[in-house]
């Protein structure tokens, strides 16, 4: 028997348990629960890692604003259903799961993901995000909230071999889908999806079929995908392009047009020899009802050979709206230009931008908004904030004035025109723009923070400590200013304050890298042992901290242990070769071991 038969004959026996109601056996190549229909990456991540649970429970309120009312577990992230209390709509909150939180590999693709669906802006195919927020340190998309019609799934994967997925109704998703792919790779040129399946195409209330998941398009592995959907060129681990992605959709289309699965596979093994090497069957084979045309389009889309299938997803759209309006008599609506980002969205998608850290894109989202309504004065603020992330402060100042021109009440500008004037050491300045900002807003915590920094790096150090107090009295959990005020009493040589204040940090959050600096304090006082103990928990943190390597040294070398101590150095070194002083330091723990030995 072929594997082409063995799939026919599997796909009648599963749509025969299916109408009889029967569930899917525990052996059956053809169910779609199995770890197949699970990407690779998410499996090697999971790692038989236990599941501890999420962030929040059903009834919490992230942010003090999205209340969840439902959580949904994918394989790497987790989607929180929330009502939004300020907008009094339901939305979506998409993070990495608990047990990948500490996953750098998941935690930058998520980010990378969430960056690509805002690029994405707005399309009716595409499952809209709104804005990234950060709670608790942890990025969130915020989306639109998606639930299928009732009793159905809220994916594609409910829709699979139910009697309402009919020809022209399975004709129209399959459009839908193509066009959010057409979208998307005209708003991200050389976009791979990668891991396009059933469970990433969302069904809402009236039928209609969205992408989502971007979460693999900058996986380093071709690799990355899922078995069920892998084309032939991700298992050989090549280069791959928009054709991969349409193979992957001749399989969901193959799933949706006979109700069973491509091919009779378990296994990794068996799924990787059977996009290898494999035909799939004829669909007409399965669903003699099912035009031949439409039949040999998918098994075109399943080409082992990629410069066999449709080369692109225009020809993909061309194809399904020809059948869409043959089927049902109506037009087909192919041109979405209309639905641009207004001002206010160019606005939001610069803040999620500032969010993750994408600061050249956001500068161009300012822009966007910028060019829609030159007077939006939070726009001038964000451009100011983005031209300052790229260091170019003259300009972040210039946007700030912009935006003062228009709001000369505008607490925000004064403190980031404060923070860019800081930059550029400008230090009396500096204060000058804190203080229009506490004029304004005299509980603007963080302006009264940033005065005391000019004030530190002027060596006025009380007035610096009053200015982290001010900041302290309206928030006690600032942890940056505990932070600077620990540095400031340190700087006055009060070290016994300074380990106090570092201690609160550490109190707030015991991973503040930078407050582990109280060994410096420590040293002051020649508890040299102590002060290791603290720069190694700051080197547990973040193992590039040249600082907390330089400083180690200096603690060694004061304990006489020499070797221990070039170690550390050759540490510091190796992050950043031309560290003056921890060339300097290095060299005297050389002179200095060479004189005992």
């Amino acid at each position: 028997m072929t594997d082409a038969d063995a799939t026919r004959l599997a796909g009648e026996a599963y749509r025969t348990r299916l109408a009889r109601g029967e569930p899917a056996t525990p052996d059956d190549k053809t169910r779609l629960a199995q770890a197949e229909y699970q990407s690779r990456l998410a499996s090697e991540a999971a790692g038989g890692q236990p599941d501890t649970g999420e962030f929040y429970e059903l009834g919490d309120k992230i942010g003090g604003r999205y209340e969840v009312s439902a959580i949904h577990h994918g394989e790497l992230g987790v989607v929180y259903g929330c009502f939004d209390h300020q907008t009094k709509l339901p939305r979506a909150l998409k993070t990495v799961r608990a047990r990948h939180a500490s996953d750098k590999q998941v935690f930058s693709l998520f980010e990378s993901e969430a960056a690509v669906w805002i690029s994405l802006e707005k399309h009716p195919y595409i499952v809209r995000a709104y804005l990234v927020e950060r709670f608790k340190n942890l990025p969130y998309v915020i989306t639109e909230y998606m639930r299928g019609p009732e009793g159905m799934e809220g994916d594609l994967r409910g829709w699979l071999g139910h009697p309402r997925l009919t020809l022209p109704v399975a004709v129209t998703m399959a459009l839908q889908i193509a066009q959010g792919m057409q979208h998307a790779v005209r708003k991200v040129p050389n976009l791979v999806h990668r891991d396009l399946k059933p469970g990433n195409i969302l069904v809402n209330g009236d039928g209609k079929a969205m992408v989502t998941d971007f979460g693999l398009v900058h996986a380093a592995q071709s690799g990355a995908g899922t078995p069920a959907y892998m084309s032939p060129e991700q298992w050989r681990a090549e280069a791959l392009d928009a054709r991969s992605d349409i193979y992957a959709y001749g399989c969901i289309l193959f799933e949706m047009f006979t109700a069973h699965r491509l091919f009779p596979a378990l296994t990794d093994r068996d799924w990787e020899r059977a996009h290898l090497e494999s035909a799939p069957a004829a669909l007409t084979s399965i669903v003699p009802e099912l035009p031949s045309k439409i039949d040999h389009f998918v098994r075109c889309c399943l080409e082992k050979n990629s410069e066999a299938r449709p080369q692109s997803w225009d020809e993909i759209v061309a194809f399904f709206a020809e059948w869409y309006h043959r089927l049902t008599g109506k037009a087909v609506v192919l041109d979405f230009s209309s639905l641009t980002l207004d001002a206010a969205e160019w606005l939001s998608a610069s803040y999620s931008l500032s969010n993750l850290k994408r600061h050249e894109e956001m500068l161009l989202a300012c822009d966007r908004a910028l060019a829609l309504d030159g007077n939006m004065v939070a726009a001038w603020d964000n451009k100011g904030i983005a031209l300052g992330e790229l260091k170019r402060y003259e300009e972040a100042i210039q946007a700030y004035d912009r935006a003062l021109a228009i709001d000369q009440n505008r607490a925000a500008a004064w403190y980031n025109k404060g923070i860019a004037l800081y930059d550029l050491k400008r230090y009396e300045e500096a204060i000058q723009a804190c203080d229009r900002a506490l004029a304004i807003d005299q509980n603007y915590a963080t302006a009264w923070n940033n005065k005391g920094l000019a004030l530190l790096n002027l060596k006025r150090y009380e007035e610096a400590i009053q200015a982290y107090d001010r900041a302290l009295a309206i928030d006690q959990n600032h942890a940056v200013a505990w932070n600077n005020k620990g540095i400031a009493l340190r700087k006055f040589k009060r070290y016994e304050d300074a380990i106090q204040a570092y201690d609160r940090v550490l109190a707030i959050d015991q991973n503040f890298a930078a407050a582990w600096a109280k060994g410096l304090a420590l040293g002051s006082l020649k508890r040299y042992e102590e002060a290791i103990q603290a720069y190694d928990r700051a080197l547990a943190i973040d193992q590039n901290h040249v600082l907390a390597w330089n400083n180690k040294g200096n603690a060694l070398g004061s304990l006489k242990r020499y070797e221990e101590a070039l170690h550390a150095y050759d540490c510091a070194l190796a992050i950043d070769a031309n560290n003056e002083s921890a060339l300097q330091g290095r060299k005297a723990a050389a002179d200095a071991l060479k004189a005992v030995r």
